[in-house]
């Protein structure tokens, strides 16, 4: 995207502003690399969101296990 930009911004200090096609190379290319970033980052947060809320779910299971793991041996204690 920015090096797509630079070239962009170099026609125009080269040859001004007045002929279009002169920019359009630099933006095309700077769309193109934009499309790219965003077809792998979107999949990626989604996948992220998927494996933390999985996660999220397991660490809840395991909470909830080890307290009654230490319940178990409290209860086991106090009768001895």
């Amino acid at each position: 995207t920015v090096t797509g930009m630079i070239i962009t911004f170099q026609a125009i200090t080269l040859f001004g502003a007045g002929d279009p096609r002169l920019m359009a190379g630099g933006i095309s290319q700077a769309l193109i690399t934009t499309v790219l970033g965003l077809t792998v980052a979107i999949p990626t947060l989604l996948l992220h969101n998927i494996v933390q809320s999985r996660a999220r779910h397991v660490t809840d299971i395991l909470q909830h296990e080890a307290v009654a793991v230490v319940a178990s041996h409290a209860e086991q204690y106090q009768k001895q």
